[in-house]
This record gives structure tokens, C-alpha cells and sequence, in this order.
């Protein structure tokens, strides 16, 4: 504004002039305006016309831009669809490469190696060729299991390719399954009717042979590792293999028994002692002279050291062999008897078989079902071999009856030694054995029992009766017999044999009253003294000693008694007459009474009392008149004087309490008496 106004001379303060001065001016303008318009107009229309022209050029611009836009719209259209369908056949590219990687590497799981191929349709089963056998296993195993969920894609399953390179696969797994198990079975027998074929495996005449199965086991051991595959390929082929090896390992198994313990029994020279012990008609010097038959027993501990731990082994060999999936059977370095491996024990390490490996997870722990299946083959592999144990018992109890007693020792000790979960068939076998050999000494002590009743027929018997002192020889034998747990067997029959015995003489006792007293009391005085040495150590017998003791004691008291009343029957009748009395009236009434007066007393004691040194003398030859058993007269003799003198005194205070001033002989004077004599 001060610019402005700087170009008119005038002060600030003239706004009105200032005012009035631009409306002139701008008139003037417009005036000048209007008259250049004026002259300018050729120049304007040439103008418009200019406009006008450019106006449609930029109409058809316009027109051709659209055009442009609608073409490049278009392109742009085109060109996103060309880029839509190119990146579909970039990712169609990748996808193909990789379903091309895929294909191949399930066609590589589909292919079948043509030497694999041939090992498993048409192979040999060589020793040589065992590996290339187990080698293709392994592949078809692993081949089959790539097949399966979840190494095989679940979208591969159903896939025809797949199914029918399955069922491919199947078919040569049962092709291989059945040909390996025709050959096992043939090798099986060939290998034991080779072994059976050769005499010199067996035992034979001079020369007992212990059976050596380690060649049997090692070329066994051969095939190992296949039956693991085969069992890892079909379980159910199994069973069929295992009888057949059973089948052929029994006859090989039972021929060695019978064949060592025929041997055993010809090599044994043992004399035949008589199984007759307690029979009343047998010479007495019989059991004295009874021979030593210590080699029966041997033979017998002989054939359970040969055979127990070979069954034991065979077991072990033949679970660990025929997969089955169960615990050891023996520890380590032991033996079904608990002993440790000796230097001869070759097939020690038999168990190993190179094999545990495989099924690892599944061999830990063995379940029942498997341990049953077992024990049924186990029965199937040792079945018979039994009767050849039992004939070895048999013949030692023809040999010597009471070698029975060191059998079931023996036996008792390998049982202890084994495992309750061990091999079933052989803890059986020694179960068996051990109630035959039970069985077979029962049956010696009842005809011995029987023998003891058949004293009962005898007429009239007197003395000692002969099984007291037998019976006692037979116990010193059958101690010396005793074996670790075979206490309990003689124990029991210690019992059968003496109650007999006890109830076998109270019978022949009483067949004659009068003499009962004195059978009884030599018979059981002749029991004690024939076992009072065993009867110290043997706790079963010292039970029997006493009874024998309390027994005599009161055939002794009976005997005296009836001695002393047939002497002085007359004496003790009226002391007992008197006793009686005493219980109903007072001593002083007593002497008042019929047959007690006095004078009776008098009477009586002049009758009994008068010649007492001869009547003493008769009381002592009629207690030594039918007394076999002479040692026995001194102790019975101060017995009865003891009786006598105890009856007596009874007597003398009876008659100093009811007969005050009668005087009788003094027990003193009768003790003197009776001592002199």
C-alpha cells in the first residue's frame, strides 16, 4: 500500500482523493480494454478457431486415450492371467518334481533285489550259504514293515502298486517260511539218525559214555539266526519246528539214557541183600552179615549227575533256540543240581547263541503263556526218558531195599537246586522220582510190617521175640543211609515199624495170660538196650525208647505183684481187709470184727510169717521160672524185694495202729532178711 501510494504525491490522510484518483484510472482501463479488444478481433476468432481445433483434438485425444485404457485395461488382464497360469506351472514343475522323488524312492521300497529274490524262492540252505539266507530275511522283514503303518504313508496304502508289491512280498515270505521250515525239520532228523547210527556215541559194554551233544548244539547254533527271522516273519511256523526238533531230540535223548543206564546197572558189581528183615522164620544171622551196597546208590547219584544237568541244558538250549521268550532257565555258569560248571562241562556257554539281539525288547521278560507253551514242548523233548530212571530205581531196590533211603537223599539235594520257574519237565522228573523211590521204601516197610504180623501165627512164643533185635540192626543200617532231606522218609517209617512191633507184641502177650507180664517186660527191655546208642542221636527213636521204658516198668510192677500176692496171698489179703474197714468204722472197732480179731492175726501171721525165708526163696525161683532173659533177674529181683519190703511196712503200720501190742517180725528184721538172701 505505502508502494502504491508512494507513486502519487499525497499524504496518507487523503483517502477520498485517493479513491476518487483510481476510479479514473480504472475506467480509463477499461476503456483501453475495450478498444484493444476492438482491434484484436481477426485475432481472437483466430483464436477461437485455434481453440475450436484443439477443442476436437483433444475430443479425439480423449477419444483415443479411452481406446488406449481400455486396450491397456485389457493387456494388464492378459498379463495377470499369463502370471496366474505361469506360476501354476512353476508350482505343477515343483509338485511333479517332487512326486517324481517320491515315486522313486517307493519304487526302490517296491523293488525286489533279484539275488534276495533267488536266496529267498529257490536257495540253498547251506552252512555256506547262511549268510546271503539271513541277509535276505532281514531285507523281506524290513521290506514288509516298510509296507506297514507308520513307516508307509497311509495314502500310500491303498495304492494298487503298493498292494500288489505287498501280496508280493507275502507270497515270497511264505514260499522262504515254508521251505526253511521243510529243510529244518529234515535237518533235524538227519542230524540225530546220524548220531543214532553211530555206536559210539552210546555207552556200551565196559564203557559208560557221558552223552556230548556240543557238535549237535554247534551245527544247530547254525541256523539260529534264521529261525529268529522265521519266527519274526510268521510265529505260527514255529510250533511245527519245535515238535519236530522234540521228535527227533527224544529218540536221541532216551536212547543215551537207556543205552548209559544199562551199562550203569551191568558195571555195577553190588551183592543182593534180602529185602526180608523182620520176618520170625529168617536165620538171624542174616542182617550181621548183610554186604555193603554203597555202589547202588553211587550209580544212581551217577546217572542223576550225568543226566540232570544235560536235561537242564537241553531245556535252556532248546528255549533260547526256539525263540521262545522267556528267562534263563539256569544262572550263568551253573547247573540244574546248583553246582558250579566244571572243566568237563563243555556245552557251558551252549546258551549263548549269538542271538539275543534280535527281538531284544521282546525277550526281557518271559510271560506265562510262553513259559506254558514251553514246559508242553519240554514234556514233548524228555518225555520217556523217566522209565530209564525208574528202571536204575527198581534195580536198586531188588539190590537193597534201604538204598531207597540214600536215593531220596540224592534226589531231595538236585531238587533243592532247582529254580521254581526252571525247566518244568526236569523238576517233574525229580518230583517223580522222588515218590517213586518214596513208593518203592513204603512198599519195603509195609512187608516189613507185614513180616512183624506174621509173628502172630507162631504158637506159644517165649523170650525175645526175634524182630526186637533185628528191628534194631535194621535202624543202625538205615542211619547210615540217611542223606540231607531224607530224614523225614526213615523218620516215618521208623513209626510204622514200631508201632507194629508194639501192638505185635501186646497180641502175642496175651495169648497166654499167664506168662504176658514177663514176654512184655524182656521184650521191651531187649528194645532198649538193642537202641539206647541211637536212641541218644535219633529223636523219633528216643520217643519210642521211653514208651518201651514206661511199658516195662509197668509189666514189671504187674509181674512183681502177682508174684508177691501168690506167696503172701493171705498176709495182704487181711491188710487190704482192713484198709477197707477203715474207711466206714474206727481203728478201734476194727479188731471186732468177723475173720480181723486178734487171734486171726495170730493165725495168719503164724501161717504166712512162720517159714518167710522159704516162701521168699519160692517167690524167687517162681520169678526166675519162666524168665528167658537171665541178665534181666538181678534188677527184677531187687524190684521185687523193694515191692515186698514197701508192702510189708505198709502191712506192719497197719497192725501197730490196730493191733497196738502185737508184736511181728520188724521190717527192719524182714529188710535183713531179705538181704541176706
Amino acid at each position: 500500500m505505502e508502494a502504491l501510494l508512494g507513486t502519487y504525491v499525497m499524504g496518507i490522510g487523503e483517502a477520498e482523493a485517493f479513491s476518487e484518483r483510481l476510479k479514473r484510472e480504472l475506467l480509463a482501463l477499461e476503456a483501453a480494454n475495450v478498444h484493444a479488444i476492438l482491434e484484436s478481433e481477426p485475432l481472437v476468432e483466430e483464436v477461437l478457431q485455434g481453440l475450436e481445433s484443439a477443442t476436437i483434438c483433444v475430443e479425439d485425444m480423449d477419444e483415443w486415450l479411452g481406446i488406449f485404457n481400455i486396450k491397456l485395461r485389457h493387456m494388464r488382464q492378459d498379463i495377470e492371467s499369463i502370471e496366474t497360469r505361469n506360476n501354476k506351472l512353476e508350482m505343477q514343475s515343483v509338485n511333479n518334481e517332487s512326486l517324481i522323488k517320491e515315486l522313486d524312492k517307493l519304487l526302490e521300497r517296491l523293488r525286489v533285489p533279484s539275488e534276495y529274490a533267488t536266496s529267498l524262492t529257490g536257495g540253498s540252505f547251506d552252512e555256506a550259504r547262511m549268510l546271503q539266507n539271513v541277509e535276505a530275511c532281514e531285507w523281506l522283514t524290513n521290506a514288509l514293515q516298510s509296507l506297514e503303518a507308520p513307516k508307509l504313508d497311509p495314502s500310500y496304502a491303498k495304492m494298487k502298486a503298493v498292494k500288489e508289491k505287498r501280496a508280493e512280498l507275502e507270497k515270497l515270505k511264505t514260499t522262504f517260511v515254508r521251505r526253511a521250515s521243510e529243510f529244518l525239520r529234515n535237518y533235524f532228523s538227519s542230524l540225530v539218525d546220524f548220531m543214532i547210527s553211530d555206536k559210539s556215541y552210546f555207552s556200551q559194554r565196559g564203557q559208560l559214555k557221558r552223552p556230548d551233544h556240543a557238535d549237535l548244539r554247534y551245527k544247530c547254533r547254525t541256523y539260529a539266526r534264521l529261525l529268529q527271522h522265521l519266527k519274526s516273519l510268521d510265529k505260527n511256523c514255529l510250533g511245527p519246528l519245535r515238535n519236530a526238533y522234540c521228535h527227533s531230540l527224544n529218540l536221541l535223548l532216551r536212547r543215551e539214557a537207556r543205552e548209559f543206564a544199562n551199562e550203569l546197572r551191568a558195571s555195577t558189581k553190588a551183592p543182593r541183600n534180602p529185602s526180608v528183615w523182620l520176618e520170625a522164620s529168617s536165620g538171624s544171622n542174616q542182617i550181621v552179615n548183610s554186604a555193603d551196597t554203597s555202589t547202588v546208590s553211587e550209580a544212581y547219584a551217577k546217572m542223576l549227575t550225568i543226566f540232570i544237568p544235560l536235561l537242564v541244558d537241553e531245556s535252556s538250549f532248546f528255549a533260547h533256540f526256539m525263540c521262545f521268550e522267556v528267562p534263563a532257565l539256569v544262572p550263568p555258569g551253573g547247573h540244574g543240581d546248583g553246582s558250579k560248571t566244571g572243566p568237563n562241562d563243555n556245552d557251558a556257554n551252549d546258551d549263548d547263541l549269538g542271538i539275543m539281539d534280535i527281538d531284544e525288547n521282546d525277550s526281557k521278560t518271559g510271560n506265562s503263556a510262553e513259559l506254558g507253551t514251553l514246559n508242553e514242548s519240554l514234556q514233548e523233548l524228555l518225555d520217556g526218558i523217566q522209565e530209564d530212571f525208574y528202571a536204575v530205581v527198581d534195580w536198586a531196590y531188588k539190590i537193597d531195599p534201604l538204598r531207597c533211603i540214600s536215593m531220596h537223599g540224592i534226589t531231595e539235594r538236585y531238587l533243592s537246586g532247582q529254580k521254581a520257574d526252571a525247566a518244568g519237565f526236569v523238576r517233574r522228573l525229580l518230583d517223580d522220582l522222588e515218590s517213586k523211590i518214596s513208593l518203592q521204601f513204603n512198599r519195603f516197610v509195609d512187608e516189613a510190617c507185614h513180616q512183624i504180623e506174621r509173628n502172630e501165627r507162631n504158637v506159644r512164643q517165649m523170650g525175645v521175640l526175634s524182630y526186637i533185635p533185628r528191628f534194631a540192626t535194621l535202624a543202625t543200617r538205615m542211619e547210615q543211609y540217611i542223606q540231607g532231606q531224607s530224614r523225614d522218609l526213615v523218620d516215618q517209617a521208623y513209626t510204622k515199624f514200631v508201632s507194629i512191633m508194639f501192638a505185635t507184641l501186646e497180641k502175642i502177650a496175651q495169648t497166654d495170660p499167664k506168662v504176658a507180664d514177663i514176654v512184655l517186660l524182656e521184650n521191651y527191655a531187649a528194645f532198649q538196650n538193642s537202641l539206647y546208642d541211637l536212641a541218644n542221636v535219633v529223636p523219633t527213636l528216643a520217643k519210642f525208647y521211653h514208651q518201651a521204658s514206661e511199658s516195662y516198668e509197668q509189666a514189671c510192677t504187674r509181674h512183681i505183684n502177682m508174684i508177691i500176692y501168690f506167696q503172701f496171698e493171705r498176709l495182704f489179703q487181711f491188710a487190704r481187709k482192713i484198709e477197707d474197714l477203715m474207711y466206714t468204722i474206727t481203728p478201734e472197732e476194727i479188731p471186732f470184727q468177723l475173720g480181723l480179731s486178734k487171734m486171726d492175726l495170730r493165725k495168719m501171721i503164724k501161717s504166712t510169717l512162720s517159714g518167710v525165708d522159704k516162701s521168699i526163696t519160692a517167690m524167687y525161683r517162681r520169678l526166675q521160672k519162666n524168665l528167658t532173659s537171665e541178665e534181666l533177674l538181678p534188677s527184677l529181683w531187687d524190684k521185687c524185694k523193694k515191692e515186698f519190703l514197701d508192702k510189708y511196712e505198709s502191712f506192719a503200720q497197719l497192725v501197730a495202729k490196730i493191733y497196738p501190742n502185737e508184736t511181728i517180725t520188724s521190717v527192719a528184721g524182714m529188710r535183713e532178711l531179705l538181704a541176706s538172701m
